[in-house]
This record gives structure tokens, C-alpha cells and sequence, in this order.
């Protein structure tokens, strides 16, 4: 695939948004007590943009293996057995069906399911896989694209919060739908480039090598629409109770732009921004600038994550 060539639609039509310094993402990640050293490469990574689907992208491509995502899991925050979207998304998987989730981790979202639903999970790390089998769910170490060509076929395929993390989404993608029995449903959930997340500074998670896409959705839409799905929907949760600090502190930033006294960065560690963080860390101060950027950007009032329903 030739450099800056967008992932998802192989568009040509790409843009250089920020270059990312690799020590900079060391020690971001490092502050979090992660070890990504071993997974980036020997100069710096660029974050770019395709203008024709809206994805946002990372070249080169520096995805996570098995062990990082072990580093991760000691994170008690990581894997999360209450999320939004598994409540919005179990309202839409009818009794007696059969499900495939692709990146189940521990298969949580199992318990926000009816009972009758014939329940079926993908997942790479170890231990997760095994937490599942203990927990009696039918899980398997497999990759979805393997999975699909075996002709295992489902009235839903869901995937929370792993699309971002592969290193060829367009296949990904394709493998979901070949999984899919016809006029089932497919439903990706995401981190939303539509929200505060798209300027939050200083969150390594949301880069390499955890993150390496950013999805738009638009460039939700139309992946789909790419594989001929005839309905789409999107959904947007709204801001978490644990997210309303960091959102609430980003909108604060970003209001600071408008008045020319800050310009975004994927990581920040200035003098300057340091400075800032104790203005709008004023109670006062902060609700007021949070005030005008919604009132610039209203879009930002939507949470951390998007999902895609597609049919």
C-alpha cells in the first residue's frame, strides 16, 4: 500500500496533520506505566487525515501485541464491565438469536443479553479468553477473517471498541460482514473523532500502538455503505460520569484556541500549557470557557464513543 493511503476507502487523497515525536509517546505512555519502546519505530509517526471518507490514520501502522495488551489489563480501568454502549446495543439483539462478538475480552457484555441468545465470542488475549471459558462462554483465539472463511455465519456480529486498534480495518470490516447471515445486523462501536476525543490532548491511549485509526462517521458510513449496507445508523452515548472531568477540562482548552491562547497538540508538555491547566482548573473559569465552546462547537456535547448499526 503506498505511504498516506487511507486504510479504509484506499483513497490517495490524504493530508499530513501533526507529526508525533517518538520520545514524546514513550514517556506520555510511560506516565501511565506502559512500556511502548519496543512497538514504534526509530523516527516519528505522522497522524494524517483522508479528505474522501474522513478517517484519521497514523503512519506507519505500530500496532499492540499480545504483551502490550497484558501491560494493559493490570490497568484496573481497562477493561470495563459497564459500558453505554452495551446497554444502547443489547437493546437492539432479539430473543433466541445468534451473536458473535469479535474482541469479546472477558465476554461482559454476555450478562446485558437475554438469556436465550446463542452467544459467541472472538478474543487474542489469553487471559481473557480463559476468564471467558471459566465464566462458561463459548470463546475462541481466532481472528474474525479465519472465523468468516470457516462459513460460521450470525444474525448479529458486534465489536466494541477493537476496530481502531487493527492494523487493516477495511478487512477487518469485510470479515465482520462475511459473518453476518442475510439481513443480520452489524454493529462497530468506536472511539467518536466526531467528539471531544479529536482534541483531547496528551491521551496516548488514543494513539499508537493502542490506537492507530480515528473514525469519523463518516468514515463509519461510508465503510459500510462500501459493503453494501442499505441502512445505517449512528449512535453517539453521551458523556460518561467518569469522562465529565477530562471532557469539561478539553472543552476548556479548546476554548483557549479561539481566544489565540493555545494551539492543539497531540502532546503537550509546555510550559505554557501547564500554565493554562491552572486557569482552567478554576471552577468559574472552566464553565465559562466549557460554555463557549459548546456554543462554537455544539457537537462536542457527545461522548467518548460512536456506534455504527448497519443492516
Amino acid at each position: 500500500m503506498p505511504e498516506h493511503t487511507c486504510p479504509a476507502c484506499l483513497a490517495d487523497d490524504t493530508e499530513a496533520v501533526e507529526c508525533l515525536d517518538r520520545t514524546d509517546l514513550i514517556r506520555s505512555y510511560c506516565q501511565k506505566g506502559i512500556d511502548v519502546g519496543a512497538y514504534l519505530p526509530d523516527s516519528s509517526l505522522t497522524l494524517c487525515l483522508c479528505n474522501q471518507c474522513g478517517l484519521g490514520f497514523f503512519d506507519p501502522f505500530c500496532v499492540g501485541d499480545g504483551l502490550f495488551y497484558e501491560q494493559l489489563q493490570t490497568q484496573e480501568w481497562y477493561y470495563q464491565d459497564d459500558k453505554p454502549e452495551y446497554a444502547y446495543a443489547a437493546k437492539l439483539v432479539r430473543e433466541s438469536c445468534s451473536l458473535l462478538e469479535v474482541g469479546c475480552g472477558k465476554g461482559a457484555f454476555r450478562v446485558w443479553l437475554p438469556e436465550s441468545v446463542r452467544y459467541s465470542g472472538l478474543e487474542f488475549n489469553d487471559q481473557a479468553v480463559q476468564k471467558a471459558r471459566t465464566g462458561g462462554l463459548d470463546v475462541r483465539k481466532q481472528p474474525v477473517e479465519e472465523h468468516a472463511d470457516e462459513g460460521r455465519r450470525y444474525d448479529v456480529v458486534c465489536a466494541f471498541q477493537v476496530l481502531e486498534h487493527v492494523e487493516h480495518p477495511r478487512q477487518f470490516f469485510h470479515a465482520c460482514v462475511q459473518a453476518l447471515k442475510p439481513g443480520g445486523t452489524l454493529m462497530i462501536a468506536v472511539p467518536a473523532q466526531d467528539s471531544f476525543l479529536a482534541i483531547a490532548p496528551n491521551s496516548p491511549l488514543n494513539m499508537p500502538p493502542h490506537h492507530v485509526t480515528r473514525w469519523t462517521d463518516r468514515a463509519l458510513t461510508n465503510l459500510a455503505r462500501s459493503e453494501g449496507f442499505s441502512k445505517t445508523d449512528i449512535w453517539h452515548e453521551p458523556v460518561a460520569d467518569f469522562h465529565k472531568e477530562w471532557h469539561a477540562t478539553t472543552l476548556a482548552y479548546h476554548a483557549l484556541t479561539r481566544f489565540g491562547l493555545y494551539r492543539p497538540r497531540l502532546i503537550d508538555n509546555s510550559m505554557r500549557f501547564r500554565l493554562l491547566g491552572r486557569l482552567v482548573r478554576m471552577p468559574e473559569v472552566r464553565g465559562y470557557l466549557v460554555r463557549r465552546a459548546l456554543n462554537a462547537s455544539p457537537g462536542l456535547e457527545v461522548g467518548h464513543t460512536v456506534m455504527l448499526i448497519a443492516s
